[in-house]
């Protein structure tokens, strides 16, 4: 899962708990509150009857009680009322019936309020003449607060629907805001890794993320500058070996043909030694002036139709010698006509010949290395194909990377290279406008494979 899918996840889980959870809580109060407020209501009212109970004592007029209590009955939820007289007989009830017989709960002196019945003593000069009592009907009652209740729960469905939507909405924005930045950088170390030294990270703000970014600014900037350095020292001391190269091969050369006089068996097979370090050395250098001048956009290029199967057939009878004396099968495989691509003769040559000593160097006695040819619509493919050990699938990655050799094949190849022949390759397929890429089998065989334009194509463009 991706980082701001997390972030999202769990932002919008936490939205939702606070939802439901505050939800969950205005609902009880609410439901506490409806219930405080009908006993308060109740509360009123029995204190409204007791006061009247009093005015009818006072005035010893119980007709002021009976019109009371027959306005109470008038009452919504309404179920009886009396009013009982220190002797504790009912005085006035809403039921004349029971007018005169003994009341209940006649002890109590205190106020008792219930969802069906609420009491209050009634006092007068001091001293307590009696009690008022109200009863209501507590399925009506428990009916409104339910209905009450029903209201108030779609009203915080939708409220808290709204809520939640903006807080899910919030929670995708604040993710996508937090791990943007993120991503930014993560793409930013994978360009640095791919060599792209001039990839800088666009940054606005000024939080810890910001400065995170224009810290890696600053290093990529660093790495650049000394990758530039570095090459500018290669391809200075490249320069400078290139003289006394050519000089130290020439006087070997001059050894080896006898011309300062004869030589013994051993000197001339010391010279023949020197002379291959000479020409590894000399092949180093060349290598390390072509990626500063690739690299400097300093190589140039003659770009012109060329024929890839007279190309790569001339490829393979050059390494023809080669083969023989290692005892490995080197073929074209190739339609009789090709269509014509854009490209640089030579510098074709110049990577397929880097392709072909690379199979080399990895394909043991009696195998094969096929160099082919094919037409695939937009593009020919030129590819070389080995019978060698292979190449590790996780490692395959590295393969263009300049210095570069991989790890587990070191030791099986004939011969060691310079780690930059694969480099050019794919500096010198991309200057001409293709790509290049790599297959491999463990223990089966390589291919390297580029495609170049058709040159009718780039002619219509």
């Amino acid at each position: 899962m991706r980082l701001w899918a997390k972030v999202a996840s769990a932002s919008t889980f936490l939205v939702l708990m606070t939802v439901v959870t505050v939800g969950g809580l205005l609902f009880w109060a609410e439901k506490r509150q409806l219930l405080v407020s009908q006993l308060g209501q109740q509360k009123e009212s029995v204190e409204r009857f007791a006061q009247v109970c009093v005015e009818s004592s006072a005035e010893q007029n119980d007709i002021i009680l009976i019109n009371y209590v027959h306005s109470l009955s008038q009452v919504p939820g309404f179920k009886y009322a009396y009013f009982a007289d220190s002797e504790g007989k009912f005085r006035a009830h809403s039921d004349p019936a029971q007018i005169g017989f003994a009341a209940p709960d006649f002890a109590r002196n205190e106020f008792r309020g219930g969802i069906d019945e609420v009491i209050f003593p009634v006092n007068y000069q001091g001293r307590r003449i009696g009690i008022a009592g109200i009863g209501y009907d507590k399925i009506y009652f428990t009916n409104q607060i339910d209905l009450s209740m029903q209201t108030a729960l779609i009203r915080l469905f939708y409220i808290s629907s709204l809520v939640g939507f903006v807080g899910i909405l919030g929670s995708f924005i604040f993710a996508r805001g937090v791990t943007k930045p993120l991503a930014a950088l993560t793409q930013g170390t994978q360009m640095i890794g791919k060599g792209e030294l001039g990839y800088r990270l666009p940054v606005h703000g000024r939080d810890e993320i910001g400065i995170l970014g224009r810290a890696f600014n600053d290093m990529a900037q660093k790495l650049q500058e000394l990758d530039e350095l570095k090459s500018d020292f290669v391809s200075s001391v490249s320069h400078e070996l290139r003289s006394p190269l050519t000089a130290l091969k020439g006087f070997l050369q001059m050894f080896q043909m006898g011309l300062a006089g004869p030589l013994t068996d051993p000197q001339k097979e010391n010279i023949n030694l020197m002379l291959q370090c000479t020409d590894r050395l000399g092949k180093f250098v060349n290598d390390i002036l072509d990626v500063a001048k690739l690299e400097a956009g300093m190589m140039d290029f003659t770009l012109m139709p060329v024929d890839p199967r007279a190309v790569a057939q001339e490829m393979v009878a050059f390494h023809q010698p080669q083969g023989q004396a290692e005892k490995i099968q080197v073929l074209l495989e190739s339609p009789a006509a090709v269509p014509a691509v854009t490209a640089d003769s030579d510098k074709i040559k110049q990577v397929l010949t880097n392709l072909i000593n690379n199979a080399f160097k990895f394909t043991p006695e009696g195998g094969r290395i096929r160099v082919w040819v094919r037409d695939e619509g937009k593009a020919v493919r030129f590819g070389v194909t080995d019978s060698g050990v292979g190449i590790p699938k996780d490692e395959i990655g590295k393969l263009f990377n300049k210095f570069e050799q991989v790890k587990s094949t070191k030791g099986k190849a004939k011969s060691k290279g310079t780690g930059l022949g694969l480099a050019i390759c794919k500096q010198i397929v991309e200057a001409m406008g293709g790509k290049i890429a790599v297959e491999s089998d463990p223990g089966k065989g390589t291919t390297f494979h580029f495609y170049l334009a058709k040159a009718s194509l780039k002619a219509a463009a």
